[in-house]
């Protein structure tokens, strides 16, 4: 079927939303405001999916993009969308999955970096296929060759031309100090060239020593998780601190590297931070002994049943904290502080709280990921 839609809106995940004959078409890399042509590609419960194939009237928010293969490479999707259209969608996608899976209204926040909406990113993982060194086409894994990436941070850029050069055949978490000389490197399989071509390199045996480096207080571990943006996380952190204020004790759940928390350890507030992955859990525990553990979800439960907490963190993973949101609403603490990379899960745990007497006093959108349709997204729960 090739249609003419005029896009509407935007959705989770990044689609234009118009309609073809009343049904709800989601088309990709198309944004509010443009009149486009249009190949179907897949249906399902109703719903269409297409691709452009023609922008007959492009959208007053449309800008040419700084990068040769946008619109191929999967690594990011809203390049071509200007600021603050770009902002103003986000908040809306955040509002609508609250209104849609949680059925509750929000009116929420926005903080970004209008300095950093491009070379942010410090963290990636790469790929690289017979010579071709970049990021996956969406939808697939074929990969593109890209000579550089204009959310990349210059530094993570010059690691992506190594990486090329050494020719792994699979893919590399690269992690950069963007304020200073460190370059971490980590790949699932042993590979002798990357271990050549940098000396800041590990593979996946879980209990050898890693590298890391310290940023803001924070051990950054290499192959654990961090934020995509050390600067960007910076944003992240005043966020979250202006919403947990300064409780006398604090339990963080699924808390990393002490990433959001070991600030409030360093002066003095009661902290116990609980993660299944080790090596970060172990990074935090050195700067606070006794603060932080390793555990999953069993000892989240085991943690809210010993005592009871000022404030709780969370900042789980895309998929969310189901398994303990029904615990969670029970807690008797003062306060719940939720974060979240995925508005869709985080308002099917919203929900859990709020029908079990948890009221959202305030919601911040922390635009972590510029040019791209993700979102940060920080609730402060009361009762």
């Amino acid at each position: 079927m090739n249609s003419n839609v005029e896009i509407t809106g935007m959705a989770h995940g990044g689609y234009g939303v118009g309609r073809v004959e009343g049904q709800v078409c989601f088309v990709e890399y198309a944004l509010p405001g443009d009149v486009v042509r249009i190949d179907v590609v897949r249906r399902s419960r109703g719903v269409l999916w297409a691709a452009i194939t023609e922008v007959v009237q492009p959208s007053p928010h449309r800008v040419e993009t700084p990068c040769p293969v946008f619109g191929r490479c999967g690594g990011c999707q809203w390049l071509g969308f200007e600021y603050p259209a770009q902002a103003e969608w986000k908040c809306q996608i955040v509002r609508d999955c609250f209104q849609r899976i949680g059925r509750l209204a929000l009116d929420p926040e926005w903080a970004d970096a209008p300095d950093l909406y491009l070379g942010y990113r410090t963290r990636a993982e790469f790929h690289e296929h017979d010579g071709a060194a970049g990021f996956y086409e969406r939808g697939s894994h074929n990969v593109v060759d890209i000579a550089s990436c204009p959310l990349c941070h210059e530094k993570l850029n010059a690691a992506l031309d190594r990486i090329r050069a050494a020719r792994p055949g699979q893919s590399v978490d690269v992690t950069v100090n963007p304020e200073g000389e460190d370059v971490l490197v980590w790949t699932r399989q042993p590979c002798p060239s990357l271990q050549e071509a940098f000396e800041q390199y590990d593979c996946g045996r879980e209990h050898d020593a890693r590298h890391g480096f310290m940023f803001d207080g924070v051990p950054i571990v290499n192959g654990a998780f961090s934020q995509s943006s050390l600067l960007l996380n910076r944003v992240l952190f005043e966020v979250v601190h202006a919403l947990v204020g300064r409780p006398a004790s604090l339990l963080d759940l699924y808390c990393g590297n002490g990433n959001l928390s070991l600030g409030w350890a360093h002066e003095g507030v009661e902290v116990l931070g609980i993660d299944r992955d080790r090596a970060a859990v172990t990074s935090a525990a050195a700067l606070r002994p006794g603060a932080y553990e390793v555990g999953g979800e069993d000892a989240f439960v085991q943690a809210l049943d010993r005592r009871e907490w000022d404030a709780i963190l969370l900042d789980p993973p895309r998929s969310g904290a189901k398994a303990v949101a029904a615990r969670l609403a029970r807690t008797r603490a003062e306060a719940i502080v939720y974060v979240s990379c995925d508005a869709a899960t985080l308002a099917r745990d919203a929900a859990v709280l709020c029908n079990a007497g948890w009221r959202i006093a305030r919601t911040v959108v922390v635009d972590m990921f510029p040019n791209t349709w993700h979102v940060e997204t920080v609730c402060r729960f009361e009762r």
